[in-house]
């Protein structure tokens, strides 16, 4: 990807590729067998446009991650939302007055423990409302979700039997599973599955139907779609990544989502220094952070919260104020460093897009724009 004229490109910046994005869509569909089995996840982008892209295609279930997540789905006016993080108090007021005021929105959230069920029955039925719940399941990550049989179960028929409380499935997210090797992922994911049949079966047992299961993540979207009757929750999938394309490279999805960023400095022979600092890209793990196009084997020295230090032979090709552009190794906490993200259409910048739901505080995020 090139941009024709770059003299007014923003740096550092973000570029995503709606085209790119369209593909990555249909090859969700194609991967899923039907739009109406994807809920994927906003997380990674946090764009009412790529909504709107998967709207086209039939796609109307939507996990989030914060109620600033899914108050820009309501606003929307997307079919279901998923909070697929466990509430606390003041989120889950916040969460019921979205239910509430959206009352053609079907909303759910998870549960993993009786505490929280306790609350969650407790603000249900002060509010007069049926509040839907999914049992978060444990199968390995040990980040959410119950890993014992007998809570599981306990939990279950507490949903089942209150009146304000309405169980709607299982809610599995598997995202420790990353084996690069397909068949040893599959099997690794298999075998991690097992402890989410011991649950059906056990709830079935006892004449509570599992009717739903929502399953992974991008990680394992392709293995999970092997499986019948359930739903697929990619999010990576829409912008994709340098991380998910080394490691999952069967998906072949395409990158979306570009950074530009210019040589600010040449302090010594063979170093540059870019206005990419880790206040624009992803900086949780070590370096590299980025692939920079055409100095792929530079060495990256290091990064400040400003600047990219860099060192490579090919340093004499480029000047100050050269544009580069980089593709991140984590694309889904990058895109929330931007307030706005640039479009490019035909080689040339096309739009301005409003990251809407990057923040966590409520209505003056997505309202009145």
């Amino acid at each position: 990807m090139k941009v024709c004229s770059t003299e007014n490109i923003i740096t550092p910046g973000l570029i995503v590729i709606p085209e790119n994005i369209k593909k990555n869509i249909k090859k969700m569909i194609s991967i899923a067998g039907s739009s109406e089995r994807l809920w994927p996840h906003v997380k990674t982008h946090k764009l009412t446009e790529i909504i709107e892209f998967q709207k086209e295609y039939g796609i109307n279930k939507f996990k989030c991650a914060t109620i600033c997540e899914a108050e820009m789905l309501a606003v929307t006016g997307v079919e279901e939302i998923l909070l697929a993080i466990q509430p606390t108090e003041l989120n889950l007021i916040h969460f019921i007055k979205l239910k509430i005021l959206y009352p053609k929105i079907k909303f759910s959230t998870i549960v993993d423990n009786f505490d929280s069920l306790r609350l969650m029955g407790r603000l249900s039925h002060k509010n007069n409302i049926k509040l839907s719940l999914w049992l978060d399941i444990n199968n390995g990550m040990n980040r959410t979700g119950i890993d014992n049989l007998s809570d599981a179960i306990t939990l279950i028929k507490n949903i089942n039997s209150n009146k304000n409380l309405i169980f709607e499935g299982l809610h599995v997210y598997d995202g420790h599973i990353r084996n690069p090797d397909f068949k040893k992922r599959k099997k690794e994911c298999d075998k991690a599955f097992e402890f989410v049949s011991e649950i059906i079966n056990n709830s079935e047992r006892i004449g509570i139907k599992v009717h739903n299961l929502i399953t992974g993540g991008s990680p394992t979207f392709n293995i999970h779609s092997m499986r019948k009757g359930n739903y697929l929750s990619p999010g990576t999938t829409l912008l994709w990544d340098v991380g998910y394309k080394k490691l999952f490279p069967e998906m072949n999805f395409e990158i979306a989502a570009i950074l530009v960023s210019r040589i600010i400095s040449k302090p010594k022979k063979n170093i540059i220094c870019l206005d990419l600092g880790h206040k624009s890209v992803a900086s949780e793990m070590p370096l590299p952070r980025v692939i920079i196009h055409g100095l792929e084997n530079a060495k990256h020295i290091n990064q400040s919260e400003e600047h990219l230090i860099i060192e490579s032979k090919r340093a004499k090709n480029y000047n100050i104020g050269d544009l580069v552009y980089a593709t991140p190794f984590h694309i889904c906490p990058t895109v929330s460093k931007f307030e706005y993200i640039q479009t490019i259409s035909n080689g040339e910048i096309s739009s301005l897009w409003k990251v809407k739901a990057r923040n966590y505080n409520l209505k003056s995020n997505v309202f009145n724009f």
